[in-house]
């Protein structure tokens, strides 16, 4: 018979015996079962690593893509702000207005911010664009021959190419001085707008007025349609600027925009824009109207016109007898 090794557990219930096998064999159960479970912990373990190591790559890929699109982004706000900073200092010239040192673009727009509203007051008060839709130009400012009577003769305006029936607007915010048939002139049916501050425009051979004496517009208000009427070969609109009666280049003004609003300060030398400029800087800090007219509480009344007929058509004849075509 072997020999056994009983290994005797007494308590107050009794005792049992075990084998020194038996306990061998427990413990290789339990151990074999920890090693399973750290087995299984440990492959989960090295499975979740695994999932979060590609997580975290293709993570690494995004957040490499967005900061590619955020350097962009920063040069190309970077290149913004640098174009700003050089509208800014022409502004700044242009408003004789000297920036500190260090200061800040903000700070900088926020100092010339009443410029914007003074640049949109010149673009409503002084002419500028086309009165109808651009069509090309017929006859030039300046001297030439009368298409009509044949004489050498100053061309106080420019002809615009124009199909009868065409729309014609205000090229700036107004009053309506003129408006009807002006024989004198040979400009036929005539609107005179008085825009303020020694401004005028012309719009001549109309073959209609949709405006009367007295009323009020604002750049952009339809004042008429283009024709033949008056001393005039072919259908155009005969269109003049006129300050303090004295007839300017429109050709300047047709061309002027916003985007280079100081080459007519170079181009057009009878208006003294830098008087000019202060006065409209004035009215935008005191909030004035951009007219230098009381404007009436309403449209006159077509008895206010006819009334007023005489004293209006008192004020055109200014104009050069029969020069018109």
């Amino acid at each position: 018979m072997k020999h056994k090794i009983l290994i005797t557990i007494t308590d107050t219930k009794g005792f049992r015996q075990f084998t020194l096998g038996q306990i061998v064999k427990w413990i290789s159960l339990v151990a074999l079962l920890i090693a399973i479970v750290a087995a299984v912990s440990t492959y989960l373990y090295m499975y979740w690593l695994e999932e979060s190591y590609e997580e975290a790559k293709l993570r690494q890929k995004v957040l490499e893509r967005e900061i590619v699109s955020l350097n962009d982004l920063i040069k190309e706000r970077q290149e913004a702000l640098d174009a700003l900073g050089e509208r800014l200092t022409d502004i700044e010239l242009f408003l004789k207005e000297t920036p500190e040192n260090n200061i800040s673009t903000t700070t900088r727009v926020e100092n010339i911010a009443l410029s914007a509203a003074n640049l949109a007051l010149l673009f409503s008060m002084v002419p500028n664009g086309y009165p109808l839709k651009n069509e090309g130009i017929t006859s030039a400012f300046g001297w030439r021959r009368h298409p009509v009577k044949g004489g050498k003769e100053f061309h106080s305006g420019i002809d615009l190419r124009a199909k009868r029936g065409k729309p014609v607007w205000t090229t700036a915010d107004g009053v309506v001085e003129y408006a009807g048939y002006h024989k004198r002139s040979g400009y036929g049916n005539l609107v005179i707008v008085d825009h303020g501050f020694g401004f005028k425009t012309f719009y001549g051979h109309l073959k209609k007025v949709a405006v009367k004496m007295g009323d009020t517009l604002i750049k952009g208000d339809i004042i008429g349609f283009s024709g033949n009427s008056g001393m005039s070969t072919a259908p155009h609109l005969h269109y003049e600027i006129r300050f303090l009666t004295r007839p300017l280049n429109p050709y300047h003004f047709l061309k002027w925009k916003k985007g280079s609003y100081r080459s007519i300060f170079k181009k057009v030398k009878r208006v003294p824009w830098e008087s000019f400029i202060a006065l409209i800087n004035h009215m935008a800090v005191q909030a004035i109207p951009p007219s230098s007219h009381p404007v009436p509480e309403s449209k006159a009344p077509s008895s206010a016109a006819e009334g007023s007929t005489s004293t209006e058509r008192s004020k055109v004849t200014s104009l050069p007898k029969a020069t018109s075509s």
